[in-house]
């Protein structure tokens, strides 16, 4: 089926699909969807997923595939040009990536490149010496995480040679299509079905509490937190079964994660116009100096910049009709928002989310935090925070956790 979106980007659901319905969605407006020698680049990595190696084997019986998989998290800009030197990109007629947010956003730079030329590093940064001026080849997303919405957003985030972590943005990075397939998520860890659902919960709240954000944003930001905070426990818990050598009903599993992608994507779709805030901007520190996971970096804030945002009016209107879709009987708009945080605390604490650094095996005194997270304030995102984001509001609530 299709989900219509604000968003450019054609988005189809499954329960499961088949490879000649992917080849269909991939190849459909190339030019080169009728010829035996479509050529396809997939970019992947080299985690199993079951779901994904059978559609692939499947769909290389239909086309000319060629795997690109030197993709690990927070995906390098030197791990990205080496796939491009391996093969001429621009021999091909699409290009597919599968995978979680690191694969998509490394696809999303190798088609971008195959196009504009350079290297990934000369587009990164504030004062960049290359800009996007041309359309990416025609890419097609498949998420097998739930959470980080790539599939629908016109950024990647990639690290440079010098270790800093940048979001790279474009329309012309923008897939044409994304395919949200529930069975490719079966089998997830739990930690990373919780890490990436925290995610699209945070990329839901932070299109909120934004100074880019309007009614339209908004309307979509509170509708996808609805589905995260609907979906997110189920997933979560059919994988804790799943680990514990339990089993689950495989169709009703299917669908939930089905709409979780879905959640994730809505959330994408929101923050793809209003870019992230304050809490993306810390998690940046995080992984870049520690490797924290990004959903568990973008976690570790969430709940003290709900407390930073709520003194917003507007915010706390969005946040409380949030919470009136699962307790209307709470009426009161303040109340609604402090049932909310606690609705959201106690799902956290039922995963293990960790809350202070040394949950997160961090060892930092009050005194260092100037030295690590000065630098996200001269992020853009950092920008994006209502209330306004500043080192007497953000430090309080860091040192807090030490």
């Amino acid at each position: 089926m299709r989900l219509t979106l604000n968003t450019p980007v054609e988005i189809h659901e499954f329960d499961r699909i088949e490879a000649r319905e992917l080849f269909s969605i991939a190849a459909a407006g190339t030019g080169g969807e009728h010829t035996k020698s479509f050529r396809m680049a997939v970019v992947c990595d080299t985690t199993p997923i079951a779901g994904r190696e059978r559609l692939l084997e499947s769909l290389g019986r239909l086309c000319e595939l060629t795997i690109f998989d030197r993709v690990e998290p927070n995906p390098r800009s030197a791990d990205i040009m080496a796939m491009l030197a391996k093969e001429d990109f621009s021999s091909f007629n699409a290009v597919l990536g599968i995978g979680g947010g690191s694969v998509l956003d490394s696809a999303k730079a190798l088609a971008m490149l195959a196009s504009n030329g350079g290297s990934l590093d000369d587009y990164l940064g504030a004062s960049p010496s290359k800009v996007i001026s041309k359309p990416s080849l025609p890419l097609t997303l498949i998420p097998t995480t739930a959470g980080t919405g790539s599939e629908v957003t016109k950024v990647g985030v990639y690290t440079s040679k010098e270790g800093r972590k940048f979001t790279l943005g474009s329309p012309l990075m923008t897939a044409k299509s994304a395919v949200l397939c529930g069975s490719l998520l079966e089998g997830i860890p739990p930690a990373l079905c919780a890490s990436t659902g925290l995610d699209a919960l945070d990329h839901a709240l932070e299109s909120i509490w934004n100074k880019n954000a309007d009614d339209t944003t908004r309307q979509m930001a509170g509708d996808a937190a609805v589905e995260v905070l609907t979906w997110l426990p189920v997933v979560y818990k059919n994988a804790v079964t799943l680990k514990a050598g339990g089993t689950t009903d495989r169709e009703k599993q299917h669908t939930a994660c089905r709409m979780m992608l879905r959640a994730s994507c809505m959330a994408g779709a929101a923050f793809s116009v209003t870019g992230t805030a304050a809490g993306h901007a810390l998690s940046f520190i995080l992984s870049e100096d520690w490797h924290v996971p990004h959903g568990t970096a973008c976690a570790f804030t969430l709940l003290d910049i709900f407390d930073l945002a709520r003194a917003e009016e507007t915010v706390t209107k969005s946040l409380g009709q949030i919470m009136k879709k699962f307790d209307p009987t709470v009426t009161d708009g303040a109340g609604q928002v402090v049932v909310l945080r606690n609705h959201i605390s106690s799902m956290m604490d039922d995963m293990n989310i960790p809350r202070t650094f040394r949950e997160l095996g961090i060892q930092m005194w009050p005194e260092n935090i100037n030295a690590h997270f000065e630098r996200a304030f001269s992020d853009p995102k950092m920008g994006n925070q209502i209330p306004r984001a500043t080192k007497e509001n953000i430090y309080p609530l860091l040192e807090r956790k030490c």
